[in-house]
């Protein structure tokens, strides 16, 4: 099996206990899932990619090297849009969305639980894990799952073929056991965790980022330069 990224390493290594259900979204040739089912992370693996030709050639390959007994049962392949992930309430399940463009994937975290908020048990406590590397707009991803309330599990900065990215694993509760006033594992809109400025390459992170609204900052007028002003700020203040 070919070697997969930095990138999909990192994220291999932060599912690190035991799921009923793994859904690698966006999956493209499967590399993450294949890694995943190989070690058994799950009880099924879910590939997800919208893309006929390439859920059609993944299917193939697990056909070819993933058909014996012990992994046939503990794969499926899905042709579909995934905002409309057919997830139903399970014990544990994660959600992996990599690789897509940050306005996507909160489109996609939007759907996601608007549909799973239908089907959650109301006298009772049920939740999805989201394990989410954007392609640009961290932020902004960040902030949607501050206004869904998610719990922050775990968060990295990963850089890979020169470029950088955030991981970010969250929990997000249903039912009336949620607690979504707990001051605990906030999500931070910059990041919390993940920050250690004793690294080079963190350093170099933050500097590309506050450079990049600073740009941003000289193109804008009114509230929206109000709105730049203070993501710099919040960035900047990771310095102090």
């Amino acid at each position: 099996m070919k070697k997969i990224s930095h990138r999909l390493q990192k994220i291999d290594s932060m599912v690190s206990i035991h799921y009923q259900s793994i859904w690698d979204c966006c999956c493209d040739h499967g590399f993450l899932g294949l890694t995943l089912l190989k070690r058994q992370a799950a009880d099924t693996i879910h590939f997800v990619d919208i893309v006929p030709s390439l859920t059609t050639q993944l299917e193939s390959v697990l056909q070819q090297h993933f058909s014996s007994d012990d992994y046939l049962l503990h794969w499926q392949v899905h042709c579909l849009d995934v905002a409309k992930l057919p997830l139903t309430n399970q014990d544990k399940q994660l959600v992996i969305i990599a690789g897509v463009g940050g306005e996507l994937l909160i489109h996609f975290i939007k759907e996601i639980i608007s549909h799973f908020n239908q089907i959650a048990p109301v006298n009772s406590i049920s939740d999805i894990e989201f394990m989410l590397c954007p392609v640009h707009y961290n932020y902004q991803v960040r902030q949607t799952l501050i206004a869904h309330h998610c719990t922050l599990i775990d968060e990295c900065i990963v850089t890979d073929n020169k470029r950088f990215y955030e991981v970010i694993h969250v929990k997000k509760e249903f039912g009336v056991s949620a607690d979504i006033h707990s001051p605990l594992n906030k999500v931070s809109p910059t990041g919390d965790i993940m920050w250690d400025l004793s690294i080079r390459s963190h350093q170099q992170y933050l500097a590309k980022t506050i450079d990049h609204y600073q740009r941003m900052l000289l193109a804008t007028k009114g509230d929206e330069q109000i709105k730049i002003k203070h993501i710099i700020n919040q960035y900047s203040n990771l310095l102090s």
